[in-house]
């Protein structure tokens, strides 16, 4: 059976696409808005998993130039704006692929969005809450030395490291999709397993602060997610064993 929708023209997947490019970018600018009025309050928040170690500057992080109290604002509005955006942009990725694509596709589509946007704050909550805090503890109470940490250089440090975190979260949602489409096999994923934690303890190395601790609580939730995504796999796609 041929799905009715598969025949729309190129012209008007550019038009779908510059819509929710335009619609995507509307709700962006509103949350940056938004987020720039808070951002002193979510600077704050940022900074708490770090400020009981930064007792010669009273807790604060310091500004060691005239622009970087401005642009710290700039880029704590755009990060906000990142985080909150983030399932807009799972809802228009969605919108956009799901006129070709069957009713059962559909909802396997809306329940990805779901899954995606809770697994992609629970990353953010995971590193924010567990992660930050084993890590500092351990990094910042090496030697006797009083830590004086600018405000540019933590923040390069917290929007990375957090967003990664919450990307790499999406890990069983991209093999329930490369299963899907034929790419990857149950069987091969439950083959694969020692490869799966090689890989994954070189993310973790490499995405982690310089610590064993904070790389071994990254590899337990990813390896725990591998098999959460062979276990949905199963459930889902057993056809594909």
């Amino acid at each position: 059976m041929t799905n009715p929708n598969a025949s729309m023209s190129l012209t008007h997947h550019l038009s779908e696409l510059r819509s929710r490019l335009i619609s995507f970018t509307i709700f962006f600018t509103l949350f940056f808005i938004v987020c720039w009025f808070f951002s002193e309050n979510i600077l704050n928040w940022i900074a708490q998993p770090i400020s009981p170690y930064l007792k010669q500057s009273e807790g604060h992080l310091i500004f060691t130039a005239p622009m970087d109290e401005f642009l710290a604002h700039i880029r704590v509005a755009f990060f906000g704006a990142l985080v909150l955006s983030f399932p807009i942009f799972i809802f228009h990725l969605w919108k956009f692929l799901s006129p070709g694509l069957y009713k059962k596709e559909k909802i396997f589509f809306i329940s990805l969005h779901i899954a995606s946007t809770v697994l992609f704050f629970s990353g953010i909550l995971f590193i924010y809450f567990i992660v930050y805090p084993l890590s500092f503890n351990f990094l910042m109470n090496v030697g006797s030395s009083m830590a004086l940490i600018s405000v540019k250089e933590y923040l390069s440090f917290f929007i990375l490291t957090t967003l990664i975190f919450g990307l790499l979260f999406e890990t069983p949602l991209i093999i329930l999709g490369l299963v899907w489409v034929g790419v990857l096999s149950i069987q091969q994923l439950k083959h694969s397993r020692r490869y799966a934690i090689v890989i994954l303890a070189v993310i973790s190395a490499v995405v982690t602060p310089p610590d064993i601790i904070s790389m071994i609580f990254l590899l337990l939730p990813l390896y725990l997610l591998y098999e959460m995504a062979i276990f949905t796999a199963g459930l889902l796609f057993s056809s594909k064993k």
